[in-house]
């Protein structure tokens, strides 16, 4: 059994003020199903013990009072408009983590240093998002408007050096594996205990196995230090019409097990060792 610990509901529609209206109605295909329904379906054929819920706090909550303990919650914020307060209310409302993503500044600026200092004294999990993210979301005018144009070099993975120093004991996950910097990914969960990593969505899984033997296996030579810092996650759309997304990540996963010859025990912190301890259970 894995736990995918990077999944969204789909994008909720808004209504004439703006604000997210969670999707309500839990199908599979053209059949309408129960919650229950649905969990056994992820359960059966996608082998999920559970999902980690990274969508904004009205559908991420309203997903996890509909699914139980199916729905592990880590709401998405906007760090620029959010206060450390805001932050210690999620986790009253049972956050596991809090989501990161197109920050104005590096994620390393210190104006941030007091959301970070809030997760860590929840004992909850910082998830960054790591790289390159579609162009016309997140622009002015798009699916999810904001006033400055996306840098995405403040979201690099070395960003997350600085924080780490400054925070040695929050958790840190880097989804995405730092599309296109992936070296750089590698580095940070080879050299910071804290610092974990997924490869979720992006474009990682399209990449050559060859290249990431040399990343993880370099000369044949397993590196146990950073494999054993992966989390299994798809960025796949859950609780939507239709199938559950992202298959193709999940085999990527498989494949990268086979090529580096990844020990079973790792293999179990990758599915959902790893990401149950970020989460503290």
């Amino acid at each position: 059994m894995r736990i995918d610990a990077h999944v969204h509901g789909g994008d909720a529609e808004r209504d004439a003020s703006g604000k997210l209206i969670p999707p309500m109605k839990i199908a599979w295909n053209t059949k309408e199903l129960t919650p229950q329904e649905y969990i056994d379906i992820g359960r059966k054929e996608h082998g999920l013990e559970s999902v980690v819920v990274l969508d904004p706090p009205e559908v991420t909550f309203k997903l996890k009072e509909i699914f139980k303990d199916y729905v592990i919650p880590a709401p998405q914020v906007d760090m620029d408009n959010i206060t450390p307060e805001d932050i210690n209310a999620l986790f009253k409302r049972g956050a596991a983590g809090i989501k990161f993503i197109v920050p104005s500044k590096s994620y390393g600026d210190d104006s941030y240093f007091p959301l970070y200092d809030a997760i860590a004294a929840n004992h909850g999990l910082a998830v960054f998002h790591t790289g390159y993210v579609l162009v016309g979301r997140f622009e002015p005018g798009g699916l999810v408007p904001r006033k400055t144009i996306v840098d995405i070099t403040d979201m690099r993975p070395a960003a997350l050096d600085r924080v780490t120093r400054a925070f040695p004991d929050l958790k840190i996950l880097m989804a995405h594996f730092g599309n296109p910097w992936w070296e750089e990914a590698w580095k940070m969960i080879s050299s910071h205990r804290n610092i974990y990593a997924d490869f979720s969505g992006g474009t990682a899984f399209r990449r050559s196995m060859n290249m990431w033997q040399d990343i993880f296996a370099p000369n044949g030579k397993l590196d146990t230090a950073a494999v054993s810092k992966l989390c299994f996650a798809t960025d796949g759309q859950c609780f939507i019409p239709g199938e559950y997304g992202a298959p193709e990540v999940g085999k990527f996963y498989d494949q990268l097990f086979d090529v580096l010859k990844i020990p079973v025990e790792l293999q179990e912190k990758t599915n959902r060792g790893n990401i149950l301890q970020l989460i503290g259970q």
